[in-house]
């Protein structure tokens, strides 16, 4: 049986890495970021609230993100109308790219 799984395991890896290969050449190789479109979405995302609930309580961070997505605001401009954090402080937090790591901003 070991000649069979062994062969059955080659010609799968090797349809696999054809896969992979189609997919570079086909989808990856050559295609550029829109940064700043990236930015953009990063910075709308109500998923920056995670960073907002040590400042402001989990209560006061979940209550904003709901308000935000309901009255179709940013995250930011709900939590600047509720006066809970002021501007420079939730822009130093709530930064996407200290959230994510160095390899971000270079590409």
């Amino acid at each position: 049986m070991r000649p069979l799984i062994i062969s059955n395991f080659l010609h799968s890896a090797r349809i696999l890495a054809d896969g992979m290969e189609k997919l570079r050449t086909s989808s990856v190789s050559g295609r550029r970021l829109n940064q700043e479109k990236i930015r953009r979405y990063a910075d709308e995302s109500l998923m920056l609230v995670t960073a907002l609930s040590p400042v402001m309580g989990y209560q006061n961070a979940a209550h904003l993100a709901e308000s935000a997505l309901a009255n179709g605001q940013t995250l930011k401009e709900a939590v600047l109308a509720s006066g809970h954090v002021d501007e420079k402080t939730f822009d130093s937090v709530a930064d996407p790219l200290s959230m994510v790591g160095h390899g971000v901003s270079g590409a």
